[in-house]
């Protein structure tokens, strides 16, 4: 039988928002521990299984492979073919190998076994030939040697002593090689300059002067003979045109432009001087010329452009 609800009896339903809420526990439950999986070998024992395992058969390996390397023959260095040299073209072949001291004989028990060897030793022994400026010294597997050379750079003669030689950038004086030609100055008063790097100050001066002079001299019909660098603050050069020698007082600066001065100024000179001996040119107001006679007389002078001595 169906009940019917009076709408008075609607009114004392309980609603929704008349539920009391559950009130929070102030104690939080424990949370369960997530177990922990012990492994079965101890530290120390992982330890030891890593060194058996691993570092002994690597050791092993190494010390197989080491001692094959240091006492096979495959690897014996006998024959000067054995040794490949590059970048050299004074310095001879002969002259490369006899500088590594090695017993090169064709014989592979009396060979050098290039593990053995210190390449320190033999680049240093290359480095001490006078040509040589640097050099590199490389194993070429399985038995070879390969020697990359720098040569030295002539930039012109000196005459030490009464000796010619060659002479690079950093005074080092070389014997002329039998294949080469070179065409430079003689220069002087090296052998007065006692420390090296002043040398290579001088011998800096000389390659400015040259590199301003070098080419510009001799299209002038001027060829540049002698150079003196005794004096830091005065280089002076030997000119020769045919018959006509004259020593220039160039100073250590503006090569090019008191050349320029030499050769507008040298009709002039050549007007009141029949022979000249030297001309200074280091003046700006003025060029000092030594005429050639056997009592000179007051120096005479040549209005030029400038007013100072450099």
């Amino acid at each position: 039988m169906a009940t019917t609800l009076e709408p008075d009896a609607l009114n004392v339903l309980p609603m929704q928002d008349d539920f009391d809420t559950p009130e929070e526990s102030p104690y939080l439950r424990r949370q369960k521990s997530a177990p922990v999986r012990r492994s079965r070998f101890s530290p120390r024992l992982r330890v030891v299984l890593f060194v058996i395992a691993v570092l002994l058969p690597v050791g092993f390996a190494g010390y197989a492979l080491a001692t094959f390397a240091l006492t096979s023959p495959y690897f014996v260095l006998d024959s000067p073919d054995d040794v490949v040299v590059t970048g050299n073209h004074f310095v001879s072949r002969e002259e490369v190998l006899g500088s590594l001291a090695l017993p090169l004989t064709g014989n592979i028990k009396r060979g050098t076994n290039v593990f053995h060897m210190t390449l320190d030793v033999q680049r240093h022994g290359v480095e001490a030939l006078p040509w040589v400026r640097a050099a590199s010294v490389t194993r070429i597997m399985p038995h070879g040697l390969l020697v990359h050379i720098t040569e030295r750079t002539p930039v012109a003669y000196a005459n030490v002593g009464g000796r010619v030689s060659l002479v690079d950038e950093d005074g080092v004086l070389l014997d002329k090689p039998e294949s080469g030609v070179f065409d430079f100055p003689v220069l002087y008063g090296l052998e007065s300059i006692p420390s090296a790097d002043d040398r290579r100050t001088r011998l800096g001066l000389y390659m400015n002067f040259m590199g301003q002079l070098g080419t510009e001299a001799p299209r002038a019909g001027w060829i540049i003979s002698e150079v003196y660098l005794s004096d830091g603050e005065d280089l002076k050069a030997l000119l020769i045109q045919g018959q006509r020698t004259v020593q220039v007082h160039f100073g250590q600066k503006d090569f090019s432009q008191r050349f320029q001065n030499f050769l507008t100024l040298l009709p002039e000179i050549q007007k009141s001087n029949d022979k000249i001996d030297s001309v200074d040119l280091r003046y700006r107001n003025q060029v000092v010329v030594d005429p050639q006679t056997s009592t000179p007389p007051a120096e005479p002078t040549v209005p030029a452009s400038g007013d100072r001595k450099g």
